[in-house]
């Protein structure tokens, strides 16, 4: 069996019990960085576990989730709960066809400022900047892909004279409970309007910070062993809080993996950092050769 998804599968194992890079009885704890001790490999999301198609993602140091598809080379992140493969953009193969970039702006596609002052969301400029790379590169592979949901979480967590704090700070930076639920429809970026709300051109934005943080490159518990590690600065989709100035103006911050590996929540969202498109593959997406390791990556039968 050679579909995708299936292949994940097959490696993952539930992350709320003790396994073989798990030590604790309850699983991995997303407070403390991965490690072979808490989580390295492929884990099934437990709350899933008995849906159609359970979610699965690969968590800190692993060497086989690189995949070689539309003449770049990507990483693996999770599967959907459709069945499809989440990927995020990782550089351009080697002469001999391996993807054997780990750091390095040869990472990403480029760098740009995620919004202006006053956007908080998946809005311009950093959108038109991904739209533009993807007309350029991605149009021809674009029937193996999936409209899978892209979650810019609004939803509003708690507020206070200084600050406003987004969903996304309660899960990943206070109770450490990343999510792949995405609280508010409006906030399901798509490009048709059946699963979300119908506003992307294409079928690809940026990773989310609770995608981030089951990878492994967490806020409390971050590894520059994660597979996520880039040794550069780059975007996440999700909006962390506004900070209020004694005046009464609002500056928003958004999430970002930093130089260091770390889940950072601090970015202005008017910095330009690193930009790591991600795409999803669908569900009958099969491999053609390869065993995802960085001199094998998994390629995908066209």
């Amino acid at each position: 069996d050679r579909l995708l998804y299936n292949i994940v599968k097959k490696q993952a194992v539930l992350d709320n019990i003790a396994s073989e890079f798990v030590e604790a009885s309850t699983g991995i704890d997303f407070g403390v960085a991965s490690s072979d001790t808490n989580g390295k490999g492929a884990y099934t999301i437990a709350s899933t576990k008995d849906d159609e198609y359970p979610v699965h993602y690969f968590r800190g140091a692993v060497t086989n989730n690189n995949v070689k598809f539309a003449r770049f080379c990507w990483k693996i992140v999770r599967t959907t709960e459709t069945g499809g493969v989440k990927l995020i953009y990782n550089g351009t193969p080697n002469e001999n066809g391996g993807c054997t970039n780990t750091t390095g702006e040869i990472t990403q596609v480029g760098t740009s400022q995620f919004g202006g002052a006053f956007n908080v969301g998946y809005g311009s400029p950093i959108r038109e900047v991904i739209d533009t790379w993807y007309s350029e590169n991605m149009m021809d592979y674009t029937k193996y892909l999936e409209d899978t949901v892209w979650c810019s979480d609004g939803s509003l967590y708690q507020e206070n004279p200084d600050a406003w704090y987004w969903g996304g700070m309660e899960r990943n930076v206070y109770s450490n409970k990343p999510s792949i639920v995405c609280p508010n429809d409006d906030d399901k970026f798509t490009v048709g309007s059946d699963k979300g709300n119908g506003k992307l051109t294409y079928p690809v934005a940026l990773l989310t910070a609770d995608e981030a943080t089951l990878a492994g490159s967490g806020f409390k518990g971050y590894s520059s062993d994660s597979y996520l590690y880039t040794n550069q600065d780059w975007w996440l989709i999700t909006p962390s809080y506004v900070s209020i100035s004694i005046s009464g103006i609002g500056y928003l911050k958004n999430f970002s993996v930093t130089s260091d590996g770390v889940l950072d929540y601090y970015s202005g969202v008017q910095t330009a950092l690193g930009l790591r498109p991600s795409i999803s593959l669908g569900s009958s997406v099969v491999v053609d050769s390869g065993d995802g390791t960085i001199d094998s990556p998994f390629t995908i039968l066209l």
